[in-house]
């Protein structure tokens, strides 16, 4: 696709909108000026422009427009100079060609006109926050039209375009551009590490640069249009703050949160309220405007510590506020974990799950829970963003998604971080007072956390070697089942898995024992036989390592000093064991031939959280009395 420049206006004073041109050498201004307003003119270049390169002229013209204080008033005359003298700055001497247009004697009656704009409404519903490819924009028309409403539906549109209530960008853009060198960058996932193809584009038939990180989500080329809908919050309509506070529109006994639930959710929740309200009508400092922690709250809660219900309130609050809310988390399974729960906590609410292959993708929603790379079709979308484990693969490590998240909620909008390991970098900024935040550090149930246990063992790949398990180990394995324990092995490497799982059956014949891994086509089913304790112990990776909650667990680690197992891994897969209030103090074993750094930060992790919740009185009064 490439790009028609079009200035819309009068001579003296025209706005700039990029329009797309779907054919190199068939010009269709004729199409756009019937969506001209009455005493408007436009002029449209009829010469090809790269969709790109048209994008960035337009945000060039828009930028001189927004120069000094208020708009500038431009005409269309010096417009048409500056695209040109643009254009010649990098290498491009080609003269460009334009078209004027006025707007049409209008034939139409009011029934037409009154339909033409609940078709517009329709498509400005359809399109508010999303930022679709050109091909999904045509696929979420077709899935919401029918046939004989598509032609209605393509108009509507293009008046909106030409109107600028929908924004047309290429969906790689150029971040710089001086004599013909160029720095570009996705658009929808913002990587700027572009692919240059390496035959002739079938769509524009030149060698496109193009995106390889986010093709599974479909090619943003230089030549591939973006289609940008706005989304009006309707938070800054509020007048009467003050009967906006949390306690006034919520009744938090509902929700059954125990205390350090509660004093957790509601420091979340005056947050909320005094970020989105306490400085409304006023201007923010360039400072705080600047910083993208000063709309972010990171709720530290260990595991086990019923992260779920207690975002419940904070969902309901904006909710009551008329926002739109997401719930973001790392992988599918989760998704769809959580979508039952939500729909049963709020069962009055147009829930909209998304993840690869949703058949709810067009659908919107109050609530959205969504995988982390669904948010790529969203900008500016959501007052309330929440981040559920946050150090997760493959949200924890990948910028682009830090990105992605951080364009998918409002400008004035709320970020909840939720993580039982933040990242090192949170700890610090939080350590240094710019990240508002609150630890719980107890579960639900008021028990502590179950401290690890170091054994020394010979590494995994040693002991399959020798076909032996160390005596101590047996001995561990043997007094957990005569615990009546579900046991959780896990291990580095998904290629031992079954080895090893083979290793424990000669061991303990009579006992049910499997291994499962990411690339293990019955994982589910036999992480469900394992909640129902038909398999009692279960080899496995990282895979389980969080957002998996067995009752009677207890949790081995072999080659607990591995690179792969850090602090945060460490602490997820402990956080297997105790999580239910019949069996609080499961047993969680480091197996290791060396005792490293990683185990002893996760170790000081677990213990520090257990202190505080003693030092703040969470703890069950058995626990308490043991301190006095």
């Amino acid at each position: 696709m490439y790009g028609a420049i079009a200035l819309i206006g009068s001579p003296l004073h025209a706005k700039a909108v990029l329009l797309p041109m779907e054919q190199r050498h068939i010009s269709q201004a004729e199409q756009w000026a019937v969506h001209l307003q009455q005493n408007q003119e436009m002029v449209v270049s009829t010469t090809p422009i790269a969709l790109a390169m048209a994008d960035w002229i337009l945000r060039k013209l828009q930028q001189t427009m927004r120069s000094g204080k208020g708009k500038v008033r431009i005409s269309m005359e010096q417009q048409m100079n500056d695209i040109a003298g643009m254009l010649a700055s990098t290498g491009i001497q080609e003269a460009i060609s334009w078209r004027r247009c006025t707007a049409p004697l209008d034939q139409r009656g009011d029934s037409n006109e009154s339909k033409e704009r609940e078709t517009r409404q329709q498509v400005v519903h359809w399109l508010q926050g999303r930022k679709l490819l050109y091909d999904e924009w045509l696929g979420l028309a077709h899935d919401q039209a029918r046939e004989e409403e598509l032609p209605h539906v393509m108009s509507a549109w293009r008046w909106l375009l030409l109107h600028n209530y929908v924004q047309l960008r290429s969906a790689v853009e150029f971040i710089e551009l001086s004599s013909g060198r160029a720095k570009l960058r996705c658009l929808r996932c913002y990587d700027t590490e572009l692919v240059l193809a390496e035959r002739s584009c079938a769509y524009c038939g030149e060698r496109c640069y193009y995106c390889s990180s986010c093709l599974q989500m479909g090619r943003a080329r230089t030549c591939t249009a973006l289609i940008v809908g706005r989304y009006r919050s309707p938070l800054q309509q509020h007048a009467s703050t003050q009967q906006l506070a949390p306690e006034r529109l919520l009744r938090m006994e509902s929700f059954g949160l125990s205390d350090a639930q509660l004093m957790a959710t509601t420091k979340a929740l005056t947050f909320t309220y005094q970020r989105l309200f306490s400085h409304q009508g006023q201007k923010h400092s360039r400072q705080e405007s600047a910083s993208k922690l000063a709309s972010q709250f990171l709720l530290w809660a260990v595991t086990g510590a019923g992260k779920t219900e207690m975002i419940f309130p904070l969902v309901a609050y904006m909710i009551r506020l008329g926002g739109k809310v997401l719930l973001a988390t790392p992988r599918r399974d989760v998704v769809l974990e959580l979508s039952p729960r939500l729909h049963k906590a709020f069962p009055e609410l147009a829930i909209v799950t998304l993840y690869g292959g949703s058949d709810e993708r067009w659908q919107h929603g109050q609530l959205v829970l969504a995988t982390t790379h669904q948010l790529m079709r969203f900008q500016h979308a959501f007052d309330l963003v929440i981040i559920d484990e946050l150090d997760a693969f493959p949200y924890h490590g990948d910028e682009r998604l830090y990105r992605v998240a951080e364009q998918s909620r409002t400008r004035q909008g709320i970020t909840i971080l939720l993580s039982a390991t933040p990242p090192a970098y949170l700890q610090r900024e939080l350590r240094s007072g710019k990240l508002a935040h609150v630890k719980l550090p107890v579960r639900y149930h008021r028990h502590p956390l179950p401290i690890p246990i170091r054994l020394k063992t010979p590494l995994v790949a040693e002991q399959l070697s020798k076909h032996s398990i160390p005596r101590s180990l047996q001995q561990a394995l043997a007094q957990s089942l005569q615990e009546d324990a579900q046991i959780f092995v896990f291990l580095q490497r998904i290629v031992h898995t079954e080895a090893y799982a083979m290793l424990l059956r000669q061991l303990f014949p009579d006992i049910n024992i499997q291994a499962t891994s990411s690339q293990d086509p019955d994982r589910s089913s036999k992480v469900m036989a394992f909640r129902q304790r038909e398999i009692r112990i279960l080899v496995t990776t990282t895979i389980l390592e969080r957002g998996v909650t067995v009752p009677r667990s207890h949790v081995y680690i072999c080659d607990a000093e591995a690179e792969l197992f850090d602090e945060a891994a460490l602490v997820q897969m402990a956080g297997r064991a105790g999580r239910s209030g019949d069996a609080p103090n499961g047993a969680v074993y480091f197996l290791s031939q060396q005792w490293n750094a990683g185990q002893k930060r996760a170790i000081k992790q677990i213990q520090s959280m257990n202190k505080l919740a003693m030092q703040q009185g969470y703890l069950l009064p058995q626990y308490l009395s043991e301190r006095r």
